[in-house]
């Protein structure tokens, strides 16, 4: 029979899903319309209830045959219930149990139209709907006419099954093209996530590949062009080897944001003071200060990601080399993620390579505090200061190196300064 067809062998999950759906509402109608037939057929006529008892068992096949339609054997089942519908109406042409009633003229009208028909809801999505209705409809129909033909209303238990039937198959057309319009719906907005994404991706990346170049390569290419003055030769060509591995692990895929330290570790190297020329091409120019925003060697320097018993370890180690000095204040040692805390130690690193450039100071104040769900960082230095509205928008040190940093390990940056009133910096990362 038709209706036990099962779906084709190409059917897609999604189209599975659409006739779960279906077998669900189906469930629910069946189930209220069987429940009402048999309240209809038994309340009435409390005398005559032992006459049709085939009638109410076969009514509990149907209500069970409905109960199971979302299993994994839910056709099977739809079968099933379809053929106890036949049977429940077959059972009004037993001897004591024929149609001679208005209660029973409604039950079986009910079950012939609505109860059975119920079943087409689960097969909405199915494009040969039509064809199983008007096939599981006919015998439907046959049966029902013979039983009510005594009671004189067969025109209108026929009209009621056809109208019915047509009323389930156009409720269950209408659950599939709804659902249909859902999933492209769903897959609208899972591709603009994806896209979304993937843009995501691509500017991090991209800025991230900015701070790797603003603190390192652009460094060596700027004391390059300024002749390398103040460098000898040995210490220019370790930096520019270190910077060409760097640009080579890179290019392989072997740093990414949050991994920076594994990158400058793997390139093998420190750059010497003399990058501190990077972005300030004419050793003068208004941008002075902790966060003023040019690049030099100290990010390399730093080595690998800072460890979690000394995270500033890599801090000493540069301020010996330059000669810098840094008053320490708070917890030296904070607890943190592994991209956070060294994002947070760079960022305080590229501050401290600016005042050192620009601030005309040779010493800072770092004061470092934990609290519930962050860890901060507050640079100061007591040197020229500058205005931050007067850095040229193409500078990296502030926008990529501080600020971008702190963003993408989820935290802030906030710099403070004005002309001769030095610079503060506090950053903040989460832990």
């Amino acid at each position: 029979m038709s209706i036990l067809r099962p779906s084709p062998a190409g059917a897609t999950p999604e189209s599975a899903e659409r006739g779960r759906l279906g077998m669900v509402c189906a469930r629910r109608f069946g189930i209220v319309f069987a429940v009402a037939s048999a309240l209809n057929l038994v309340i009435p006529g409390l005398s005559r209830t032992g006459m049709y008892l085939p009638v109410l068992a076969a009514l509990v096949v149907v209500i069970v045959g409905f109960s199971q339609l979302p299993s994994r054997h839910g056709m099977l089942w739809a079968g099933i219930t379809y053929a106890a519908g036949l049977l429940a109406l077959a059972a009004f042409l037993l001897p004591g149990a024929a149609v001679d009633s208005p209660s029973t003229v409604s039950t079986a009208t009910t079950i012939a139209s609505a109860t059975i028909a119920s079943l087409l809801v689960a097969f909405g999505h199915r494009r040969e709907l039509p064809v199983i209705a008007t096939v599981a409809m006919l015998p439907v129909i046959a049966i029902a006419a013979i039983a009510t033909a005594p009671f004189g209303r067969v025109a209108f238990v026929v009209l009621a099954i056809v109208g019915g039937w047509a009323g389930m198959a156009c409720a269950g057309i209408w659950l599939a093209r709804s659902e249909r319009g859902a999933e492209l719906g769903r897959q609208r907005l899972r591709q603009g996530f994806a896209e979304e994404r993937r843009s995501t991706e691509a500017e991090a990346e991209l800025r991230y590949g900015a701070r790797m170049m603003h603190d390192t390569v652009l460094a060596t290419l700027t004391l390059i062009a300024h002749q390398g003055r103040g460098v000898d030769a040995a210490a220019l060509r370790a930096q520019a080897a270190a910077d060409s591995a760097l640009l080579a692990q890179l290019r392989a895929g072997g740093a990414g944001e949050g991994g920076e330290g594994q990158a400058v570790a793997a390139a093998g190297g420190s750059l010497d003071e003399s990058a501190s020329e990077s972005e300030h091409g004419n050793g003068g120019g208004s941008e002075r200060g902790t966060g003023s925003g040019s690049g030099s060697g100290s990010q390399a320097s730093i080595g690998a990601a800072p460890s979690l018993a000394d995270p500033w370890a890599g801090v000493d180690a540069w301020c010996t080399t330059h000669a810098f000095t840094v008053d320490w204040h708070g917890d030296r040692v904070f607890d943190a993620a592994p991209a956070p805390r060294e994002a947070l130690v760079r960022a305080v690193a590229e501050c401290l390579e600016n005042v050192r450039r620009h601030s005309g100071e040779q010493r800072a104040e770092v004061t470092v505090s934990r609290h519930e769900a962050a860890v901060r960082a507050v640079v100061t230095d007591s040197g020229v200061g500058f205005e931050r509205k007067r850095v040229p928008p193409g500078r990296l040190g502030i926008a990529q190196s501080v600020e971008a940093r702190m963003r993408a390990a989820g935290g802030s940056a906030r710099i403070f300064s004005s002309p001769g009133r030095g610079t503060t910096v506090l950053l903040e990362v989460p832990r």
